[in-house]
């Protein structure tokens, strides 16, 4: 857990949980399940890319040491990388907006990160077919 300048807390958990995650006063809890399209159609080549360069994006996110890149913009990027994850459900056509916002805040989050600007093409490339 850590907590912001700002006093937010925040948890960030990857790989498969069991059980209840919970921290903080008024603490709420949303759940996301990624399953194939109905009739058993696999998702799209383009949510496909755009999954794959967040992927790579926030292991590269995960390499930079505190030096490259400050706590407070780093969870902004992981937050706008979390929120284009959610914007992709495999059932149906993704909305646009949420893709294109999300974007928007990923770019602006490590705009000033030099070694980050490969990842942050490929992702922006990736999310062409929502621009």
């Amino acid at each position: 857990m850590s907590t912001s300048p700002g006093g937010d807390r925040r948890v960030h958990v990857s790989g498969e949980v069991t059980g209840n995650i919970q921290t903080g006063d008024h603490a709420r809890a949303g759940f996301v399940r990624y399953e194939a399209a109905p009739g058993g159609a696999a998702e799209t080549a383009e949510v496909r890319r755009l999954r794959e360069a967040v992927a790579d994006l926030r292991e590269r996110l995960r390499a930079l040491s505190p030096d490259e890149l400050p706590s407070p913009a780093a969870e902004a990027a992981a937050g706008a990388l979390d929120e284009v994850d959610d914007a992709l459900p495999a059932d149906g056509e993704p909305g646009l907006g949420r893709v294109r916002r999300a974007v928007f805040l990923v770019s602006g989050a490590l705009v000033s990160v030099a070694s980050l600007t490969e990842g942050v093409r490929a992702l922006r490339d990736a999310a062409a077919p929502w621009f």
